[in-house]
């Protein structure tokens, strides 16, 4: 309740001249975002795109504005990144841009290439600070790429040092599932699938993975990943995140499965039952080189396996089928027994499939029926 004074003089307003002259540092503080430390790695895997943000210090990022990027604490230092960051990738060398603050001070801002497997640049790893401080070293960050026709992978370098791959076991290209063999544990691996799959418009995945060191050790990879249709690729950036994310254990599931006992003579698979993708294969004796191979399927029994995948969809549960492959034009046709179970039926149903196989058929018994559900 408001209390009034009777006849009290009415106060006047005050007068400019009796404002105070001064504001507060309160009053005047505003709101600037402070660097999160280290580097930013933006993305230029489509070099007709914009460059995006995918790693600004220890915080992970899908395909973000690189205006937004915490060491741009100005407007004038975030209208320099992108110039920058496309003037790197074009030129393809390490490239800098300096700049004075209305403080007085000057920024320089640091940009350093980040090459793919065909000495592309596929992203650009920034850094700003004080002219008089000297960057730090940039980031290890690998890349891959994957021909959208065969998903046969290329790796640069810095991924094979991220793996660890000794040179007795690197081998170029890598099939998918000797790709990701190399990881103990792979998040989102439908999404992935997803943009690999030419049926689905999906153009961008992100993701991390885990990989174990032989002598102790893990690893944290933060990992995106973009369809290029201008080269029919997909190109991914893959970042080690281990030091400031601790890296998850590793799948249980696929980690039971890689050390599973398998019958002798009997190879395992897990087949993306959409695309027809092998992305896990697990095999001992004359199979095990055959995770590293591409075969090439009988033209008269591609239908059928192409039956199979659509038949487990609609919910068959198990299907037995003979079909022939080969791995070069020269090589002989090798007939296999496959008994195909389906694991899951959600978005991307898979199918684990029994691989066994046959003695070579003769050409009277080729014509015989060569499928059966079980």
């Amino acid at each position: 309740m408001a209390v009034t004074v009777p006849n009290a003089p009415t106060p006047r307003p005050p007068s400019p001249a009796s404002m105070p002259r001064r504001v507060t540092p309160c009053a005047s503080e505003r709101a600037v975002r402070r660097p999160s430390g280290g580097w930013v790695v933006a993305e230029t895997l489509d070099i007709e795109s914009t460059p995006t943000v995918i790693l600004d210090g220890r915080y992970l990022r899908r395909f973000a504005n690189l205006t937004r990027a915490s060491i741009a604490t100005t407007a004038a230092e975030a209208r320099r990144l992108a110039p920058l960051v496309q003037r790197c990738a074009a030129n393809q060398r390490p490239e800098h841009d300096q700049l004075q603050l209305p403080s007085g001070s000057v920024v320089r801002i640091a940009a350093t290439p980040i090459f793919g497997p065909a000495e592309h640049v596929y992203g650009v790893s920034v850094w700003a600070g004080p002219a008089s401080d000297i960057a730090p070293i940039a980031p290890t960050v690998g890349a891959i790429q994957w021909d959208a026709a065969t998903l046969l992978a290329t790796i640069s370098p810095a991924m094979r040092t991220l793996l660890a791959i000794p040179d007795t076991e690197f081998q170029s290209p890598m099939t998918f599932p000797t790709l990701l063999a190399q990881f103990d544990r792979w998040d989102d691996r439908a999404g992935l699938l997803s943009l690999l799959d030419p049926s689905h418009s999906v153009d961008h995945w992100t993701g991390t993975a885990t990989t174990q060191f032989p002598h102790g050790g893990r690893q944290h990879l933060h990992i995106v990943a973009k369809a290029v249709p201008a080269t029919s690729t997909i190109r991914a950036l893959v970042c080690d995140i281990s030091r400031t994310a601790t890296p998850p254990a590793a799948d249980s599931i696929s980690a039971a499965l890689r050390r599973a006992p398998i019958a002798p003579g009997h190879a395992l698979a897990i087949v993306d039952l959409t695309t027809g993708l092998i992305h896990e294969w697990i095999g001992g004796g004359p199979f095990a080189n055959w995770r590293n191979q591409t075969p090439h399927i009988h033209p008269e029994d591609s239908p059928l396996i192409t039956d199979t995948c659509a038949r487990l969809r609609a919910g068959a549960l198990t299907v037995t089928i003979t079909a022939r492959i080969r791995f070069n034009d020269s090589d002989s046709w090798i007939p296999l027994q496959t008994t195909w179970t389906l694991l899951t039926h959600d978005d991307r149903p898979q199918a684990l499939v029994d691989v066994v196989r046959l003695p070579v058929v003769t050409r009277e018994s080729e014509k015989e029926p060569r499928g059966a559900d079980t």
